[in-house]
């Protein structure tokens, strides 16, 4: 099939541009005029998509009176895909037709019937054919800018298909709709919507094939200023119209405008949903299923001082082949929910912009560029100390058949710059004591032991058990589980000539008499406790249970004062072990 995301991207930009960009007519049906747009169109192809699609030609065509408007019936239209490895598309027909003419003639309405077959050629001389049934378009635009106001697309069912390597994709009804709404207030809205159903394909390089229900988009993006729109949309088609310059220099252009591009915009939001995807072996063996998964991203406050940013994705009913996963890893449900507060957008544009300026190779030599950039990045760097977000995890969610975790969690400041740092998270796992079972890489497996003394037991709703956790992290105490400071976990400094060591859970376990002293200190002080001298995940528990019962902090470290009070155990802990 088509090979490359790049080329993927061309494709797709020529067929938005057919649509969304065809010329606007007069207010009077004057063919010489709607020819003369189309042909315009046709030369600006190139510019527009900034040199992702060029018009490569046609059969002569004419335009003809149809009723009240025109029509216009292209042939076998030729677009080159301008890729690594460039790809020439062929369309089999295109018919644009103007059905009516609104507000006097300031927005004009279009129907387009789309093509019936395209042929994507490479190079190398591979053929992908694309198949459409029914498809068609309507389309509103503005008259004097041909900027679309209202967009239609209705596609009965297509296919793709690549006979040299049997690689095809088929698929049911697809539409996809976008509208402009000037709103009474001076505002705008902007809804999108996509949804595609029945898929089918076959990739045989896997080889697999499988099937996927629906396939759904639903975004809206919204400002308070409809004016601020329009100037945006002036800049950028002033930057398509610069034919001489080179893709490179219109490319550094949009950069240089792209702080200001949020302007216009209060609220971007879009929810992308699939349902029923299925992924099988040529043998028909089901090697993963899923019922429902998805992705959320919102941009909101864009129009004032401060911004939020909030992203999810999720999947549910997970099922996967044992080949591939043991069914009781699989993680039968999962969700991630993470976002951004509080977002000063003013740092924000500087911080674009300083970006921007760094990487701009307009400095005349290098000893200047060298300095400029510097220069850039030191703005770069003040400008990021004030966006001071707030940081959420609104959830974090991961259901296997025995293991759930679930956590939230909300950062304020930086652990980089301590001053005004402080975090916290709340953590709830069900099935706590099945985790060493999932995987033997689990980070700070040692510790799960201690973690066990530290949980506070509770139960869900359902009435099964819980473990919970509650944690805080602040300059000096950049870890601290249900009020018991674990900081030395992830300290490694190592114990001056001398003194004693901080033993705690390690990989490979700690060794030498200093362990061995403090087994036989637990074993007097009743905490049952293998003596080998090793100081694994099992004697760390037993510290930690005499931490919790002596009233110290519970941490599985034989820190100063625990080593204080277990010396009066009966067993004087002595100096001395190396790891």
């Amino acid at each position: 099939m088509i090979s490359g995301s790049r080329r993927n991207r061309a494709f797709g930009a020529a067929l938005f541009a057919l649509v969304f960009a065809t010329p606007a007519c007069a207010t009077e049906p004057d063919p010489d005029r709607f020819r003369a747009e189309i042909d315009a169109f046709i030369a600006r192809l190139g510019p527009s998509s900034n040199g992702a699609v060029t018009w490569a030609g046609s059969d002569p065509y004419e335009v003809r009176r149809d009723g009240e408007g025109l029509a216009a019936v292209i042939a076998n239209a030729r677009l080159s895909l301008n890729t690594p490895q460039s790809s020439e598309l062929t369309l089999d027909r295109i018919e644009i037709r103007e059905i009516a003419r609104m507000e006097g003639g300031e927005l004009v309405e279009l129907a387009l019937a789309l093509p019936k077959s395209m042929i994507l050629n490479d190079p190398d001389g591979a053929e992908t054919k694309i198949e459409l049934q029914n498809a068609k378009a309507r389309t509103v635009m503005e008259a004097v800018s041909g900027r679309g106001r209202e967009t239609v697309i209705e596609i009965a069912g297509a296919r793709i298909e690549q006979a040299r390597t049997g690689t095809w994709v088929s698929l049911g009804p697809l539409s996809m709709s976008s509208k402009l709404v000037a709103e009474p207030n001076g505002g705008w809205s902007g809804p999108v919507e996509f949804d595609a159903r029945d898929i089918e394909y076959f990739l045989p390089q896997a080889p697999v094939g499988g099937s996927i229900d629906q396939i759904s988009f639903v975004g809206k993006s919204a400002g308070p200023r409809l004016k601020e729109l329009d100037k945006l949309r002036d800049a950028v088609d002033r930057l398509q119209a610069e034919d001489g310059k080179s893709p490179q220099a219109r490319g550094a252009a949009f950069l240089a405008a792209l702080p200001t591009i949020s302007e216009p915009f209060s609220t971007i939001r879009g929810q992308l949903v699939v349902k029923g995807l299925a992924v099988r072996a040529v043998t028909g063996e089901k090697l993963v299923a899923v019922a429902k998964a998805g992705s959320t991203a919102e941009i909101t406050g864009l129009d004032t001082h401060e911004a939020a940013l909030r992203f999810g994705i999720y999947q549910e009913d997970l099922e996967l082949a044992p080949s591939i996963l043991e069914k009781w890893k699989v993680p039968r449900r999962a969700m991630l929910d993470i976002g951004l507060v509080d977002l000063g957008t003013q740092p924000l544009k500087d911080l674009l912009s300083a970006l921007i300026t760094a990487t701009d190779e307009q400095a005349s030599g290098e000893s200047e560029s060298n300095v400029y950039k510097q220069l850039a990045l030191q703005q770069a760097l003040g400008a990021a100390a004030k966006l001071n977000p707030t940081f959420h995890i609104y959830d974090i969610t991961v259901d296997t058949e025995d293991v759930g975790l679930s956590l939230t969690a909300e950062a304020k400041g930086s652990p980089l710059a301590p001053k005004g740092y402080t975090a916290a998270a709340d953590v709830i796992v069900r099935g706590f004591d099945e985790i060493p079972k999932l995987s033997g890489g689990i980070p700070f497996a040692e510790y799960l032991p201690v973690l066990r003394e530290i949980g506070t037991e509770g139960t869900a709703p359902d009435g099964t058990p819980r473990l919970q956790f509650h944690l805080t992290s602040a300059a000096g105490q950049w870890i601290v589980i249900n009020g018991n400071d674990v900081s030395a976990w992830f300290d490694g400094t190592q114990a001056a000539a001398g003194q004693q060591r901080v033993l705690k859970p390690t990989d490979p376990p700690m060794r030498g008499a200093d362990v061995e002293s403090v087994q036989r200190a637990l074993a007097a002080a009743q905490m049952p406790v293998a003596q080998d001298g090793e100081y694994n995940s099992a004697t760390a528990s037993a510290v930690a249970r005499f931490q919790k019962e002596k009233g110290l902090n519970v941490s599985g470290v034989v820190d100063t004062a625990t080593r204080q009070r277990l010396g009066g155990s009966g067993d004087p802990l002595r100096r001395g072990g190396r790891n």
